[in-house]
């Protein structure tokens, strides 16, 4: 955890005293109404919000810091919930829905909202919240959290937010789903930089979801570039399967000074010696990454190829001398369909080497064709003749259906754009699917004729 900055603390302390020197406030406490408290929230959590985005945007370690200045009962409670639900969210899942460890934070949390004098007003926004962090924390934790609440009232509220349903795994899953939904496009994410194995062990779940959630954000990482370099020079760690993991994230996708870069090199190239089994983590990473929708590309192949001693001429070196090739020449290009021929012929087709070229493959091809606007559907017919030829090279049922459903896409898109069943458009793109389609065996004769049949409307009775 970093301190937070003297910068922010000031603005949060001018927060604070705009709440409470406020109108809002004042015509709160005479009558303490929800709806008055709501006219409090929408005048003043907004600043709060504001800061609280910039510390998460650029200096995430001190969030920790920035939430128990929040907990202070100058700022009325407001936010709280918000920083309730980031909580319940930070935990590391298990695969039984539940969270692999005890969430102090948010106990921390939910009692400094049960012990606000604008409880009544607050536990209109936090019943999903709690809802979801009960049943993702054990009865006994639930338990001793109760005995630590006073009031009557704030304990069966809180009671009354334990449900049995949730003892299902389905359920929880699918409230989990849905809640994780809502914060989608918030960045809130905060992690510990482990400084031993077992810290290691126990962290890196979340540091993993830390730098990978940041990447995706596009988010500066100059914050924390001392936690990192320390992190990289940590020679325990060289065997540990964890952290292949992370110094794989940082090779791919941080940038790095000079001199941070070949400090970086150093690491990777030691993890790789002193590891038999660092190819084999690698490319489960990758596979991994791939699966959960983590974009590589150009810029992040070459920067990890970069990094690595070219003298092994193992497996990896001829993955990522096959991605430049790939990359350099397009994947449409005679040369690269040859390369991936050979590589691919080298291994077995489930092996993981294959699986992963697969992958980024299938990333490849959507790069384009999730990019394509309608207009430019000539493009994407043009593209037929290059996914029927890795589709025969792969042999591979799992990437010609996501192939099938990528293509599929794209053409009811067009169909939803050219409505117009006598438009050339509309004519031009039915002839191309009539053929091409049928030929990859994305389409049956019958679901082809169901796919342009034309709904007549029914006459309207007298």
């Amino acid at each position: 955890m970093q301190s937070l900055l003297q910068d922010y603390k000031e603005r949060l302390q001018g927060v604070a005293e705009l709440i409470q020197g406020s109108d809002e406030l004042a015509t709160y406490l005479e009558e303490e109404t929800p709806e008055l408290y709501k006219a409090l929230q929408d005048a003043y959590e907004p600043l709060i919000a504001e800061i609280y985005q910039e510390v998460a945007d650029n200096h995430p370690l001190q969030l920790p810091e920035l939430e128990l200045v929040l907990m202070n009962p100058f700022f009325e409670g407001l936010f709280l919930p918000r920083i309730l639900g980031y909580n319940v969210l930070r935990g590391e899942i298990n695969d039984q829905i539940k969270y692999a460890r005890p969430q102090e934070a948010f106990k921390k949390i939910l009692l400094a909202i049960a012990n606000s004098t604008n409880f009544d007003a607050i536990r209109q926004r936090i019943g999903q919240t709690v809802q979801l962090g009960f049943a993702l924390s054990s009865d006994i934790w639930i338990a001793n959290l109760l005995d630590k609440v006073d009031n009557k009232k704030v304990k069966a509220f809180l009671q009354s937010m334990i449900h049995d349903r949730f003892r299902d795994l389905e359920e929880r899953r699918n409230l989990l789903s849905r809640y994780k939904k809502q914060f989608t496009h918030y960045n809130f994410l905060y992690t510990s930089f482990p400084e031993t194995v077992s810290e290691l062990k126990m962290e890196a779940t979340a540091l993993r979801s830390f730098l990978l959630n940041r990447i995706a954000f596009n988010n500066s990482h100059d914050s924390y570039i001392d936690e990192i370099h320390k992190l990289i020079g940590q020679k325990a760690f060289y065997k540990e399967p964890e952290f292949i993991e992370i110094i794989a994230i940082i090779s791919n996708f941080i940038n790095l000074n000079q001199t941070e870069t070949q400090h970086l090199s150093n690491a990777l190239n030691s993890c790789r010696y002193e590891n038999t089994q660092f190819n084999q983590i690698y490319f489960q990473f990758l596979k991994n990454c791939y699966r959960q929708g983590v974009h590589f590309g150009p810029d992040a192949d070459r920067k990890f190829f970069g990094l690595l001693n070219k003298n092994e001429g193992d497996d990896l070196i001829k993955y990522y001398n096959l991605l430049e090739t790939i990359h350099t020449k397009g994947f449409i290009h005679e040369d690269a369909l040859d390369a991936v021929n050979a590589f691919y012929a080298q291994y077995e087709g489930m092996s993981i080497n294959n699986e992963c070229l697969r992958l980024e493959i299938l990333q490849l091809f959507h790069k384009v064709v999730d990019n394509l606007t309608e207009p430019e559907y000539h493009s994407f017919f043009e593209l037929q003749k290059t996914f029927a030829d890795y589709i025969n090279t792969f042999g591979n049922s799992a990437f010609n259906q996501e192939t099938e459903s990528m293509c599929m896409n794209y053409v009811k898109r067009l169909l939803a754009f050219y409505k117009d069943k006598r438009s050339k458009e509309y004519q031009e793109v039915k002839k191309a699917v009539s053929s091409g389609f049928t030929e990859l065996e994305f389409l049956t004769e019958k679901e082809l004729v169901d796919l342009f049949k034309i709904k007549r409307k029914k006459k309207e009775t007298e």
